[in-house]
């Protein structure tokens, strides 16, 4: 297989493409009952905070034993406990009402899809759920959700520079901009106290599909603390430094920075509480292939930056550079809490 694509597989979503078409296209992979009983499914709940707006959090860990996404096609669902409805929006689908957050299985050709909250482009990866299912048409996809679902204004949350790789180096697909943070959340719904459970349905060659599941325990709705806007400055030649503060009883803060106008994201950790600063360095535009490095920003971009604050090992459980088959998802307190701080723009 192109080497750009498993890379691309094995450290974004964890695996888009573990097999491809002559053109790169994803295809459904050959998948046996046998093999799936080696993968490991975890799953974790959590609450979120988006500046004073209570939301339902959620992570997934879906791998091989070699820390690769377990398939790269199927259909989750995720049950809540008594008490757990789904809000009556469009984009629900057939879940509204329900006390389930579902996929839909892949549709025959010729035929709409059942329409739910994940569709059917979405399911369980190694790290976090995504539109990205497999199919045998077309490039493959590397987005991510926006979120919360259920509500708006959405935003998503990619990891890039100087946290992770840079993506712009010459060995990425030139559509794929960053990392998936495991998490997704959903507002609207109650926060109810109780074990959720994840089911993921496998397609099988030749054979019935395959359900592997996972469950996890709310047993806290208490919100981490709101974290205010970020403040954002230029440093050095095009770089930037971030400064907030980060919420009390979270473990560590990614700071996220989005350049709308280059179409870029880039990422830095903090650890702890209290007042941050967090620099991003100048020169982290593309580059490789006998290309110099170009700079972070330019004059003018316009620039989006918000923080998130997580009581777990968020970024230590991501990959690249976590390739164990079950990663630490929860914080001490069994849960992965988050809280989110409003955006700031900025013009460069």
């Amino acid at each position: 297989m192109n080497t750009i694509f498993r890379l691309a597989a094995t450290a974004a979503l964890g695996a888009l493409v573990t097999a491809c078409t002559s053109n790169g296209a994803a295809v459904e992979p050959s998948v046996t009952q046998a093999n799936l009983t080696v993968n490991t499914l975890q799953f974790a709940v959590g609450t979120a905070n988006y500046a004073g707006t209570a939301a339902l959090n959620t992570v997934v860990a879906y791998r091989q034993p070699n820390g690769n996404s377990a398939v790269l096609l199927d259909t989750p669902t995720i049950t809540g406990p008594a008490g757990f409805v789904i809000p009556s929006v469009a984009s629900a689908g057939v879940d509204a009402g329900t006390n389930h957050i579902s996929g839909s299985p892949q549709a025959t050709p010729g035929t709409a899809a059942t329409p739910s909250t994940f569709g059917q482009s979405g399911g369980a990866f190694s790290y976090g759920f995504a539109p990205v299912n497999s199919n045998n048409a077309g490039a493959p996809s590397y987005t991510l959700y926006s979120q919360p679902f259920y509500t708006t204004p959405q935003r998503k949350f990619t990891g890039g520079p100087p946290l992770y790789p840079n993506p712009q180096d010459g060995t990425y697909p030139p559509n794929f901009r960053g990392w998936s943070q495991g998490f997704t959340s959903f507002a609207g719904v109650p926060l109810s106290i109780g074990t959720y459970s994840l089911s993921v349905n496998v397609p099988v060659v030749n054979a019935s599909g395959i359900t592997q599941t996972a469950s996890a325990t709310l047993s806290s709705a208490a919100l981490l603390p709101a974290i205010l806007a970020p403040t954002v400055a230029r440093a050095g030649a095009n770089g930037a430094t971030v400064t907030f503060t980060a919420a009390a009883g979270t473990t560590e803060s990614i700071v996220y920075i989005v350049d709308s106008t280059q179409g870029t994201n880039f990422s830095a950790l903090t650890r702890g509480s209290g007042p941050q600063t967090v620099t991003f360095p100048d020169n982290l535009g593309a580059h490789g292939f006998g290309i110099a490095p170009t700079p972070t920003f330019n004059t003018g971009d316009s620039l989006v930056a918000y923080v998130v604050g997580y009581d777990y090992g968020a970024y230590e459980a991501s990959p690249p550079s976590n390739t164990s088959a079950a990663p630490s998802i929860t914080g001490l307190n069994g849960q992965a809490d988050i809280t989110v701080s409003p955006s700031t723009t900025f013009t460069y």
